[in-house]
């Protein structure tokens, strides 16, 4: 018999292909003695024998000496002669996740060098913080800023609406778009000190999430570097 060949399938209680005719009624007893089956099959092959082993979504069990098909989805054990374990093979769904959690890994890794190199030392990273953070605030200031200017145009438009009024004059059509095109900048400017103010949180939290992972990276290199020595 070739090699490629030996296989030994059961499911459930029972077998369904045996390795030979002259096992297959002792196979038919039960999986007790379908394992002691297995067992000296394996104990048959060379030392550097591998065999793989599976189970479909039937319930049966195959122990074969070339991988389950390329379309089997679930996870295989690659045995030796001695049907030890040598290697579990992930099925296709948990090798996606490992894919997965090796490349968050690998970003978290290469977020970490960049965050060294970047930084010599802490001052650097909280100088450069406060140098954002400043920076934004000018802006947000110089905000407020054209938001008085707007208020106070409002006003005047609208103590001019109300004069009109007042000597029963008709209303002006001028005077009623300048006020709408103020009340449109003044929700703009609005809008965009509060865009401002997120982003000022959000690189607050960051840096401090920065900070806190330079700390534990520098602490490491230190407590490695005195290890060492």
């Amino acid at each position: 018999m070739k090699k490629s060949d030996q296989k030994v399938t059961t499911r459930g209680g029972g077998a369904l292909i045996s390795p030979s005719r002259a096992m297959s009624h002792w196979l038919s007893r039960g999986t007790a003695v379908i394992a002691v089956v297995a067992g000296v099959t394996l104990l048959a092959s060379p030392a550097s024998a591998r065999w793989y082993k599976w189970i479909d979504e039937d319930g049966n069990i195959s122990y074969q000496d070339r991988p389950p098909p390329s379309t089997f989805e679930e996870s295989s054990q690659v045995l030796n002669q001695h049907g030890v374990t040598l290697e579990t093979i992930p099925s296709k769904l948990e090798q996606i996740e490992l894919d997965r959690q090796a490349r968050l890994e690998k970003e978290k890794q290469q977020r970490d060098e960049a965050l060294l190199r970047a930084f010599p030392n802490e001052y650097d990273l909280i100088s450069t913080r406060d140098k954002r953070v400043l920076h934004i605030d000018g802006a947000i200031a110089r905000m407020h800023d054209q938001m008085v200017i707007l208020n106070t145009r409002l006003i005047s438009i609208e103590d001019r609406v109300a004069e009109r009024i007042k000597r029963q004059l008709a209303p002006s059509d001028a005077l009623e778009s300048d006020r709408i095109a103020v009340l449109r900048s003044i929700d703009s400017n609005d809008a965009l000190i509060t865009s401002k103010l997120r982003e000022r949180r959000l690189i607050i939290a960051q840096f401090d999430r920065d900070l806190r992972r330079y700390r534990q990276l520098k602490q490491h290199i230190t407590s490695t570097a005195t290890y060492s020595d």
